[in-house]
């Protein structure tokens, strides 16, 4: 065994080489006991060393196995970044720009003072095609090395998938693990240590990588968090988006007005929001919320602007079922009780189709079957009859819904996967109780799967973040508690910030911004209330006080 490894960073440099180092490193990067921190005196230099260290160094890279990596720049970026009010907290730290042959670009960002010794993946969100560095900032102002990919293709559409089997690949599965790989190598050779702990967090398509990783690459990551995912890449978006679009068409034209939302949403709180004590506009538990529309079906000479007419409520039906064959066979779920404020996105208003059916058609035309239908195709010759077998080829490709996550057990794993109520994104949140009911089921029942994966849904959160419940969560925190200390979660804090969405700045050339995403411990100032939500299937039940505060609510015993 090595006995400098155990050593701070500084004595290690002196004691080896840099070429010593690299080749030690891109070899055999194991984690080993490490310091708190690492400082790197030297760090600039080493920075510049990676882009400027010769053929030696490039061909160490190129060389490295399953993921041939170039480094295309290496900088050093001073603290407080560019000033932004995104980049004002960061740590002076080693910018890398990279290529994985042979189109996988990744940002990986390794602060030059008080390094962890730790290494985060943040994970992507949509199409991918940039740097979304914002999702691994929080992590980074932590003293994380940490990367993002652009998954292996460049602008943020969905055309790259046009019949492009290797980048489809590449965004099923592969640009995810070899990024991991190229960043573990860099990582190792920059600091002369390996990373003691590697971590992934991602939410939506960051959720779908996540997943994946844990099923296909069980060894890639210590622990995971795994956020929303869209639970079938190419049928998300007919079932999710067109189902709901096309139930609410008739003659061409909306028969549901997003007008009507406050009611029915309404109605549904008044029957099922106080069932957790406290009447406060949050379902804490939707699945057991069976409310139906017939409730409120117009009446004679009843106001028709508070009612339903018996086809409006037979939209609002179908939106709740989700999509099913004509012979009533389930394709996927529908929307949660209490997430009806959510629906404007494919609802139609004033005669017009939600701004999902663009979205929807756009990616049918590139993703969802093989050859791609392209361009001419449109999302109303998707059949719910013909074409769901059809969406199998290439979903094959994406799949994340494989429960059997022994191989990550066994390496040590732990996996955390939340799910918003509310998501605004319509991905269908008990999609996410059905996939972990299957991982109890494989890992030999609740017990032994909450050893390694654990699920919270979050009440009253939309997609990702924000909501009326609070969709604000400091998973790192859980993550590592439960990794480095085995502290398994039972509950999560989840806080509601006074400002949502959070403030955010252009990325240059892009249609998407960098958020500011919030940085744990949060200001007490920036949340006006907080309270717990509890491992599945417990849910919260306040008992008196003020609610905002979460000493005002307890695990509901009366739950299972």
């Amino acid at each position: 065994m090595n006995t400098y490894l155990t050593m701070s960073v500084p004595t290690l440099l002196l004691l080896l080489p840099t070429t010593a180092l690299g080749a030690q490193s891109l070899a055999a990067p194991v984690a080993t006991v490490a310091p708190l921190t690492y400082n790197l005196p030297d760090g600039s230099a080493r920075c510049d060393a990676l882009i400027r260290g010769g053929p030696d160094v490039a061909r160490r890279f190129a060389n490295l196995q399953d993921a041939p990596t170039t480094i295309l720049s290496a900088r050093l970026i001073p603290a407080g970044g560019n000033g932004d009010l995104v980049e004002r907290d960061y740590p002076e730290n080693c910018r890398v720009e990279g290529q994985i042959a042979p189109t996988v670009g990744f940002l990986l960002r390794m602060p030059t003072k008080n390094w962890n010794g730790k290494f985060l993946m943040g994970g992507c969100g949509g199409p991918c095609g940039l740097y979304l560095t914002d999702r691994a900032d929080p992590a980074l102002v932590r003293g994380y090395a940490v990367v993002v990919t652009d998954m292996g293709h460049k602008g943020s559409g969905w055309i790259f998938a046009d019949n492009n089997l290797a980048q489809m690949v590449d965004f099923g599965y592969r640009a995810t693990h070899v990024t991991a790989l190229a960043a573990k190598a860099v990582i190792a050779d920059y600091y002369g240590n390996a990373a003691r702990r590697n971590y992934f967090v991602g939410c939506s398509t960051g959720g779908r990588q996540g997943l994946v990783e844990a099923q296909r690459f069980p060894t890639d990551f210590d622990g995971i968090v795994a956020g929303a995912p869209p639970w079938m890449q190419t049928g998300h978006q007919p079932y999710a988006s067109y189902w709901p679009t096309l139930a609410n068409m008739k003659d061409g034209k909306p028969i549901l007005d997003v007008s009507k939302l406050p009611l029915i949403h309404q109605a549904v709180l008044d029957a099922c929001d106080a069932r957790d004590g406290l009447k406060d506009g949050v379902i804490q538990n939707p699945a057991a919320c069976q409310w139906q529309p017939a409730a409120i079906i117009c009446r004679a000479g009843a106001d028709a602007s508070q009612c339903l007419t018996p086809d409006e409520a037979e939209v609002v039906r179908k939106i709740y079922q989700g999509p099913v064959t004509s012979a009533g066979a389930r394709l996927y779920r529908g929307q949660a009780r209490g997430s009806e404020m959510t629906w404007t996105n494919y609802l139609g208003h004033n005669g017009q189709p939600g701004p999902f059916w663009t979205l929807t058609d756009t990616t049918l035309h590139h993703l969802a079957f093989l050859p791609a239908p392209g361009p001419g195709y449109r999302i109303q010759q998707f059949d719910f009859d013909r074409d769901p077998p059809r969406l199998a080829t290439n979903d094959v490709l994406f799949a994340h819904a494989n429960p059997d996550l022994t191989k990550f057990r066994d390496h040590g794993g732990k996996l955390i996967i939340f799910h918003g109520w509310n998501d605004n994104n319509n991905i269908p949140p008990e999609l996410a109780v059905d996939y972990y009911q299957r991982v109890q089921n494989t890992l030999g029942g609740p017990q032994r799967a909450a050893q390694t994966a654990r699920l919270f849904m979050l009440p009253g959160a939309y997609h990702c973040r924000y909501g009326e419940g609070g969709g604000e969560v400091d998973w790192l925190t859980a993550l590592e508690n439960w990794v480095e200390k085995d502290q398994a979660p039972e509950q999560v804090m989840a806080f509601h910030m006074k400002q949502e969405p959070y403030p955010s700045v252009p990325i240059a050339g892009s249609e998407q911004r960098n958020t500011l995403i919030p940085r744990h411990p949060l200001d007490p100032d920036s949340y006006d209330r907080s309270r717990p939500v509890y491992a599945w299937p417990n849910v919260a039940r306040y008992r008196g006080g003020d609610p905002a505060l979460p000493s005002s609510w307890a695990r509901d015993t009366r739950q299972p």
